[in-house]
């Protein structure tokens, strides 16, 4: 009799045990759906929100059958920053990335705005892909002895330019006048400086203030965190530097440099000797000084933005100026790009630049100059390279009206 209730007990116990296991694989099963399902929606409703590139002040929260949606677009730095995030029986899921401008059929890979004069090659240089020159077009010349060493004079298709660059979306140019006067310290988590700090993009912005100068020696910095100074910002080789973003009127980066990160200058901005900084970093200078009258002055002028030889950059760089101050400093160079310099990305310059280094993507620029032998070239190419952009999903800087593809992932 007593094994007979023993034996019932342990069948008991082992058809609960089945039953619990059942129900538990069940619901981990229903579970496991939910997150797949999330993730799907997640994916699809940022990819579909690559058709807008309009910005969200706050987060927008839209409630469907079982689940809720919530989405945010923003600049950070020269990408949109975008967010989704869908909840659903309390299992949450959410993907941000980097967002930029893809590249088509019609990118320029050079484009010189119409100023009434041609564009002058001379020595090394080649120009692929869509040219967009002036209506003058294009020949060979010669500086110092050196001449034209092409057997053609571009290596793709020849358009004719407009006698403006490709205009930027305005919000952006606004947001980048915003940060600049300090918008940021607004909305975010004001911190010390330590040797390692590290900040979730699901997070809150953290930033690292002060009004006088900063130098970054040997720190350590990660994710979603800005650097911010009223007057300059200081890089040494030691630092490392990933998705953080820089604010100040003046960015200096030492020789030698390793790093992913975004700086955005309104007086100056120099990146020493074979620095590295990988995609999808960005350097931006918003010019706000006030424009030299004097002309020779001008030209013993050091550039505005400076690029040292050897240094590799992946993402955009770009130096923007006011519309009504592009006439003057006709003969300044703006920006400088040294030799043995290779960008992958763009570059864009409002004002004049000399460039001796290597672009693989775009470039876009009011006027060439080249400085040789103490003389200055109008539009003049001297040694500079424009070739095809190696990457076909590269995302770039948010020119008006264009789709955007995912620069990077953040989460």
């Amino acid at each position: 009799m007593q094994f007979a209730i023993l034996i019932s007990v342990l069948v008991a116990l082992i058809l609960s045990a089945f039953l619990l296991l059942t129900h538990v694989h069940s619901f981990f099963k229903i579970k496991s759906k939910e997150v797949i399902f999330a993730f799907e929606q997640s994916n699809k409703q940022l990819f579909e929100s690559l058709e807008t590139t309009t910005t969200t002040t706050d987060t927008i929260t839209i409630t469907e059958e079982n689940h809720t949606v919530k989405q945010f677009v923003d600049y950070h730095g020269s990408w949109l920053k975008r967010y989704v995030g869908i909840d659903i029986h309390n299992q949450a899921v959410s993907r941000i990335a980097y967002t930029g401008a893809a590249l088509t059929d019609k990118t320029p890979n050079l484009y010189i705005e119409d100023t009434n004069s041609p564009i002058v090659v001379v020595g090394n240089t080649r120009l692929e892909g869509n040219s967009y020159l002036p209506k003058q077009g294009i020949k060979a010349g010669t500086i110092s002895g050196t001449y034209y060493q092409g057997t053609n004079l571009y290596y793709g298709r020849a358009i004719e330019s407009n006698a403006k660059l490709p205009d930027f979306s305005p919000e952006w140019l606004q947001y980048l006048e915003n940060s600049a006067q300090g918008a940021l310290l607004e909305n975010g988590n004001l911190i010390p400086i330590k040797k390692e700090l590290t900040n979730s993009f699901q997070n809150t912005i953290q930033i690292l203030y002060d009004t006088s100068a900063i130098f970054l020696g040997d720190e350590k910095i990660t994710g979603n965190i800005v650097v911010q100074s009223d007057t300059k910002i200081t890089i040494g080789a030691a630092t490392q530097l990933t998705d953080v973003l820089l604010i100040a009127p003046e960015i200096i980066i030492h020789d030698r440099v390793k790093g992913r990160f975004q700086c955005i200058a309104t007086k100056k901005i120099k990146v020493g000797a074979y620095s590295q900084l990988y995609y999808p970093s960005s350097l931006t200078l918003l010019d706000q000084k006030k424009p030299i009258e004097n002309t020779q002055n001008n030209t013993l002028q050091q550039p505005d933005f400076e690029i040292g030889t050897g240094t590799m950059i992946q993402g955009s760089i770009a130096y923007l100026i006011k519309k009504q101050e592009t006439n003057r400093n006709r003969i300044k160079t703006n920006m400088a790009i040294a030799p043995n310099v290779r960008i992958t990305g763009e570059v864009y310059c409002r004002g004049n630049i000399d460039f001796q280094g290597i672009i693989m993507g775009s470039l876009y620029a009011k006027q060439c100059i080249a400085r040789q032998s103490g003389s200055i070239y109008l539009n003049h190419i001297f040694n500079g390279k424009v070739l095809i952009n190696p990457i076909d999903d590269y995302a770039g800087l948010p020119f008006k009206n264009t789709k955007h593809t995912v620069a990077k992932w953040l989460y």
